[in-house]
Order: C-alpha cells, then sequence, then structure tokens
C-alpha cells in the first residue's frame, strides 16, 4: 500500500517539479526594449534550476546502490554454497562453510566448519522453521522494498521488526516440535552469543533481539477470541483517514470518551475476576455503609466482588505494575498504571503473580483473591481511578 498510494491521483496531489521558469517575450518594439527582454531572458537562464531533476537523481543513484548491494550479497553467497560441503546433521543436510554463526537462506543452512559436529538440534531446528515459512520470501521482499524507500527511516524499522516476528515464530516451532523446555531452550539462548557483522538478509539463529525472543517464549499465549480485537483497528484507521481528509471535518475525539478510548485499547473493561459475573458483586461503588472493623461510614471507592480463596485475579486492561505488595488496610495490593492517566487497585489479595515494573497485557494473572488487610471474608476491593479520582468501575466493564 506504502508503495502504491503515492501514485493515486485521487489521494495525493500530483508531484511538481521545482523549476523556476521567468517567461521570455516576443516582438520586441524597441531598441531599449530588446535590450532589456535580453537582460531579464539571460538572467532567466540563469535562475531556472530542475531541483526535481536532481532529487530524482540522488534517489536513483542510492536505489542503484542498494540493489547492488543486495545483488552482491545473493552473488557472494551462492559462491559461498558452491564451496561448502553437504553434511548430514541431525537428519538434515547442512552446509559446512567458512561462515562465523548458523544461518539460513531459503532452503540452505549453513553452519561453521569450525564447529559443525556441535551445533545443537534446537539451533538446525529453529533454521529450519525459518525454511519452511519461507521467510527468506519476505526478506528479500523487504529488501527490495528498502532498495526503492531508502529515504524513509521506518523502513529500516519495519525490517527490524519484520526479523523479530520470524525469530519468535521459529522459536514457538522449536518448541512445539522439539518438545523442549523453555528453561532448557531459554538456556540456549543465553549461551549462545549475538553474532558480529550481521547480514540482514540472513536468518541468524543468535539474532540481535535475543532480550526480546526471551521475553517472548515466557509470555503465556493470548487466547484466540483476542484476535479478533485487531478488527478495532479499523475504525481507527477511518478516523485517520476522514481527519486527513478535510482540514475542516470538525472531527474532535474525545480522549476521556469510553467510546474513543476502548478503540484505542486504554480503558479497563475486563471483568478482574476469572470466570466472574456481575452477580458476584457485593458492594457496588458510591454505598455509603457501615465498616465492618473501622465501624465509620464512608461512600464505597470501588466494588467488591465475592469468589472463593485462590481464585485468580486479571489485569482489566494493558499496562504497567506500579505497586505489589503489603498496604496495611489494603492487605496484598496491587496497582496497575494504564494510558491516558487511567490507573486499576486490586485489593485484598491472597498472593501476588506479578511484581513492580512488569508490564502486564489484558487477560494476565496477576494476583489472586485472598482475605488480607481489612478484610472479613475473601473478595476482591477494585478500584478504577482517572488522574487520582475514583470512578465508577461499572461504567467501564464490558467484558
Amino acid at each position: 500500500m506504502s508503495l502504491l498510494a503515492p501514485f493515486s491521483s485521487q489521494l495525493f496531489p500530483e508531484i511538481q517539479l521545482f523549476a523556476i521558469e521567468i517567461p521570455l517575450f516576443d516582438d520586441f518594439g524597441t531598441f531599449s526594449e530588446l535590450s532589456n527582454n535580453l537582460a531579464t531572458t539571460e538572467i532567466g537562464n540563469h535562475q531556472a534550476v530542475d531541483y526535481g531533476f536532481w532529487i530524482f537523481s540522488i534517489y536513483a543513484l542510492g536505489v542503484v546502490s542498494f540493489l547492488w548491494r543486495f545483488f552482491q550479497t545473493t552473488f557472494r553467497l551462492i559462491k559461498l554454497k558452491k564451496a561448502a560441503n553437504n553434511i548430514v546433521l541431525h537428519n538434515t543436510t547442512v552446509y559446512s562453510a567458512q561462515v562465523a554463526e548458523v544461518f539460513s537462506y531459503f532452503h540452505w543452512i549453513f553452519v561453521p566448519s569450525t564447529k559443525a559436529t556441535s551445533v545443537d538440534e534446537c539451533i538446525i531446528t529453529h533454521e529450519k522453521a525459518h525454511v519452511f515459512k519461507l521467510h527468506s520470501v519476505d526478506v528479500v521482499l523487504t529488501e527490495l522494498f528498502i532498495a526503492f524507500s531508502w529515504c524513509n527511516p521506518l523502513a529500516y524499522s519495519f525490517r527490524k521488526s519484520l526479523k523479530s516476528v520470524h525469530e519468535f515464530q521459529a522459536d514457538a516451532y522449536v518448541l512445539t516440535q522439539q518438545k523442549v523446555k523453555k528453561s532448557s531452550y531459554l538456556q540456549l539462548l543465553l549461551m549462545s552469543l549475538e553474532p558480529k557483522n550481521t547480514n540482514p538478509a540472513y536468518n541468524y539463529f543468535s539474532h540481535p533481539t535475543l532480550k526480546k525472543r526471551i521475553e517472548m517464549i515466557t509470555k503465556s499465549s493470548s487466547k484466540n477470541k483476542l484476535k479478533f480485537t485487531y478488527i478495532l483497528v479499523l475504525p481507527l484507521i477511518a478516523l485517520v483517514f476522514m481527519a486527513f481528509k478535510n482540514e475542516d471535518s470538525g472531527i474532535i475525539l474525545d480522549e476521556t470518551s469510553p467510546t474513543v478510548l476502548k478503540i484505542l485499547g486504554e480503558i479497563p473493561s475486563a471483568f478482574p475476576v476469572q470466570n466472574g459475573t456481575i452477580k458476584d458483586i457485593s458492594s457496588e461503588f458510591g454505598v455509603v455503609r457501615k465498616h465492618p472493623k473501622l465501624k465509620n461510614k464512608t461512600p464505597h471507592g470501588g466494588i467488591d466482588i465475592k469468589a472463593k480463596k485462590g481464585t485468580p485475579i486479571i489485569a482489566t486492561a494493558m499496562g504497567t505494575v506500579l505497586k505489589a505488595k503489603d498496604e496495611g488496610k489494603w492487605g496484598n495490593l496491587i496497582v496497575i498504571s494504564h494510558a491516558s492517566g487511567f490507573e486499576t487497585w486490586y485489593a485484598h489479595l491472597e498472593g501476588f503473580n506479578t511484581k513492580a515494573g512488569t508490564h502486564v497485557a489484558k487477560g494476565d494473572i496477576i494476583g489472586y483473591v485472598g482475605s488480607t488487610g481489612l478484610s472479613t471474608a475473601p473478595h476482591l476491593h477494585y478500584e478504577v481511578r482517572q488522574d487520582g479520582k475514583r470512578l465508577n468501575p461499572m461504567k467501564y466493564i464490558t467484558e
């Protein structure tokens, strides 16, 4: 889309050449008029610079340079493959060559000749995943895309993100096919040194995104139904196009509106107790009641949800854990910070499944229902706050 959209005359204005032209006049009357116009013509010839031509020349030079480097890389790889020795390693045909790291390119897997027999089976399976999933096709297309978009800094960020996704997929394939423990595979990753002078056209086991790979492996798998949340991106894209199509469109987004916040994925909308329902709420927001232990009457700042001790408590939106510790009358308390100034509070917990500084996603288990602090029975006290102000959680719970 990014390549074809600029050629659409309906969405984008026609790009004009930046040429300064000074008109020439015909039908000179007198000699003096002729002299003046000749002077004007001479000045015009000096000022009429076709900037578009020079800009395009620089761009074309960059395209040729990137394409030449890409083809050079391909030719070097073909030459390397011809000089390599075919060996069978872990029931897989690989190429032993003078390389520093294990990598793959289409259906070729290269291993260092100095340590070919000591390459772990998981590493070979990892590279086979790149082969099976045709990741090299993505890589080649991306390199061609960068060749024609070399002046766009986001193109390189796109390549980095795509390579990370490839590594995530290959890691998941290894853990599925090899039936290895995550701890053993993580140990293998930590023992692998990050390669130096890597080529973006190849797929390396020791990819420079080791930290992100380890974080991805240790994360819990998302539920399939969460994939449908990507549909929410469509109305957001529509709003962006409508906003940029006409500067007088009059579209103003209220960042505090629950509808807009839900589209942006910032609103705490899930029910905080796993498999719980609204019927389990034993005390609502704003109710003035007498505290069973303190004996004073104060408005209730959240909602109480009854549940059995040990019932999982989930994060109601994506955010960062600010606090996860014992806080006196609150008992074991978790506070999560979300976008747009939102915070969610979870009190009287039996135990924690997270810690301060951890990034959590909606639906992640963060703790367990208990009866700590000034609590008389197992339940969860849940609050929603924005910029320090307590809000009615029932206005935001939609799931």
